[in-house]
């Protein structure tokens, strides 16, 4: 037990620290980027032991770099490595560090990190050796949090196997960062999430955050004031100290050239600070009357940059308010239906891909309606308001939404009428009929497929206007409304029948769009593999009746917490991600099948293990692929965020040369869907 746990120990310290000191000149040369660079070697101190790496460790200027696969294959963690990004993987229980070779962001457990540029990844070598990559160690603090520090003396980095002082965050970096508007941020990291005091002095322009229960420990500085030069436009300087020790509080004194309004916002992780100046503070979202129309209105927008961007499955339009902070709390959700909006979110939204990790941004999501599909949106400005008009559509006079036990429809009508309900339950069609004179419907046709209506069809003459609900699954209605009145309200819900083809089948493709996954052999993406392998397998489940809905039918990227809502939206029987898998190994090969249990999730409600083992035990026999184990993985979160049983399947390694070419044919991807199927069939007969 002490020898697992000192080696634990050593793994950890190797990747944690990366500060610097002045030391003897133990100079040796690396060749880094096709540049020959002198660099101090160091070894690491570890409850006062003395370790030294295969490949040594290195200050590059002010930012010390180990060689991460040495690290790994040492201490027990595993690296993979992504060829075509050129990224090195490091996972080591449910934990994992992304990084990429001179890339600035860090993911470290999914969240984004940013180096400064000495502790930029590098591919380095000495002499003839073949390049190692080389990664700072201290941004794998957030996985482990050990005492580290700098013995200044020798000038080398230690750890310290027990814990630091309970409770104190350590404050490992001060720097300036420009995000997608080009104003310069202030970023602030650390070990643990910050609570802070603020003071603005009016007669200096400063601005004056008292950091508690943190201690500093910078490079170089160590524990010592120092300062950053910024003198742009807003900013002139950030100068910061150990204020006090007892208690602990490290102090950021920011000084202003003019008087401006200040953001001050977690990192993504929660762990850091990001400081900007001058940006836009958004308050509430009111539906309103504007020129005799109803529309959407933002306070504290007008200035505000906006990206616009239509996201599918479900449809929503998305606006991105640039340089924003959202008043009051980081979330909130409007149910103003107006339109073709059916409901309104705005959150503090975390920077994903498409801006920098430091950008502020406040997301407004509009709902759209089951059935529209490209919604138009005008947006004008008005003050410091930006107003939202959403344009006319069938919608305008129905209503459909989720409710506890089921769905709502609503017809609103000109004026109180009577009105005639039939259902036709073999053919799965409600036909609600209304006085042409009483209602404003227009003709027209509704797509829905939400996994319950197929699609609503309005047609109307001089004296009757009948709308028409096709609907994908048996169903029971009640009516709510009166046999005369203005609204006509249908509760609708799912009838009990034991029939399986009646269930719901989520088929999720993953990756699309700019993320590929992972890059086979043969320079073919595991997108597209996904994709093929996800449209056999629904053609065939429509073709045995069931009712399927694809996350994604086309090469695109959908947001993991999407997928998860789109199935749990639509109250969906059974979720199925379709993956293939890699490793630096090309020796693995086989059949992979990951879930989480219903344990480790806070809305799972059955056990999850045996959906997983009738899919493994399928596979299995339909393809006569190796057996690569049933795998808990609690962390992913398709399987994690939704409710009801979920697998994700690894179809085969495309790392792997024979198993990546059978992937690519037909004939074993009809294989892999006939044994899917068989598992959910399977499955559905046991429970």
């Amino acid at each position: 037990m002490k020898m697992k746990r000192a080696v634990l120990l050593v793994f950890v310290m190797l990747l944690i620290f990366s500060q610097i000191g002045h030391a003897s000149d133990n100079r040796i040369l690396v060749s880094m980027g096709g540049t020959k660079v002198a660099v101090r070697q160091v070894p690491i101190v570890m409850d006062g032991k003395v370790i030294n790496t295969e490949f040594p460790s290195f200050v590059y200027v002010d930012r010390t770099l180990v060689p991460i696969r040495f690290v790994a294959e040492n201490y027990g963690a595993k690296v993979d490595w992504d060829q075509n990004t050129r990224t090195a993987i490091v996972t080591y229980g449910e934990k994992e560090a992304r990084f990429t070779i001179d890339s600035n962001v860090a993911i470290i457990n999914g969240e984004k990190k940013l180096l400064d540029k000495y502790a930029i990844p590098k591919l380095a070598s000495i002499g003839n050796e073949s390049a190692r990559t080389m990664v700072p160690l201290r941004f794998v603090t957030e996985i482990f949090g050990y005492e580290v520090g700098w013995d200044n003396e020798k000038g080398i980095p230690f750890i310290n196997s027990s814990q630091g002082q309970e409770g104190v965050s350590i404050i490992d970096n001060i720097s300036i960062h420009k995000g997608s508007t080009g104003s310069k941020k202030i970023v602030i990291n650390s070990s643990e999430k910050l609570e802070y005091t603020t003071m603005y002095l009016e007669s200096s322009n400063k601005l004056v955050i008292d950091i508690e229960n943190a201690k500093l420990s910078l490079p170089d500085t160590k524990d010592k004031p120092g300062s950053i030069d910024v003198d742009d436009e807003i900013i002139e300087r950030v100068q910061y100290s150990q204020y006090s020790y007892e208690p602990n509080i490290t102090r950021v004194v920011v000084t202003l050239k003019n008087k401006e309004n200040y953001n001050i916002t977690s990192s993504n992780d929660g762990t850091g600070l990001v400081l900007s100046f001058g940006g836009n503070q958004i308050g509430p979202i009111t539906k309103e009357i504007v020129d005799g129309k109803q529309v959407i209105v933002v306070e504290g927008a007008a200035n505000a940059k906006m990206n616009f961007m239509s996201l599918k499955n479900p449809e929503r339009f998305v606006i991105d308010l640039l340089d924003s902070t959202l008043l009051g709390d980081t979330y909130y959700s409007y149910d103003y239906e107006l339109g073709f909006i059916k409901r309104i979110r705005v959150s503090q939204f975390s920077a994903d891909n498409n801006y920098s990790p430091t950008d502020q941004i406040v997301r407004i999501v509009l709902d759209i309606k089951e059935g529209v599909k490209d919604p138009s949106v005008k947006i004008d400005t008005y003050g410091d308001k930006i107003i939202i008009y959403p344009e006319k559509s069938l919608w305008e006079n129905i209503s459909y939404t989720t409710a506890d036990d089921g769905k709502l429809f609503t017809i609103k009508n000109s004026m109180e009428t009577e009105y005639k309900v039939d259902l036709d339950e073999t053919a799965r069609n409600l036909i609600v009929t209304i006085p042409s004179e009483n209602t404003d419907l227009n003709e027209g046709t509704i797509i829905i497929r939400d996994g319950f209506i197929e699609k609503v069809d309005v047609v109307k003459d001089d004296v009757e206007t009948k709308l028409s609900i096709r609907f994908m699954r048996p169903i029971e209605y009640r009516l709510l409304s009166d046999k005369v009145d203005k609204e006509i309200i249908l509760s609708l819900s799912r009838k009990v029948n034991l029939d399986k083809s009646d269930k719901i089948i989520v088929i999720d493709p993953g990756h699309g769009g700019d993320k590929p996954g992972a890059i086979s052999v043969r320079n073919r993406y595991e997108k597209d593999l996904n994709l093929s392998i996800s449209l056999k397998l629904r053609d065939k489940l429509e073709d045995l009746g069931y009712n399927v809905i694809m996350t994604r039918e086309t090469d695109v990227d959908v947001d993991l917490y999407e997928r998860a809502r789109i199935a749990n939206d639509i109250n969906a029987d059974l979720f199925i991600s379709i993956h293939g898998n890699s490793h630096v190994n090309r020796v693995h090969a086989g059949i992979q099948v990951l879930y989480c249990p219903a344990t480790q999730s806070s809305i799972k409600e059955v056990d999850q293990f045996p959906f997983a083992r009738a899919m493994m035990d399928a596979l299995l026999a339909g393809t006569g692929a190796v057996d690569k184990g049933i795998i808990q993985r609690p962390n992913l979160v398709v399987l994690r965020e939704t409710k009801m049983p979920a697998v994700l399947v690894e179809t085969g390694f495309l790392s792997n040369p024979d198993e990546e070419q059978l992937l690519f044919t037909e004939e074993y991807q009809n294989k892999i869907v006939d044994s899917i199927i068989k598992g959910i069939e399977n499955y559905l007969e046991m429970n």
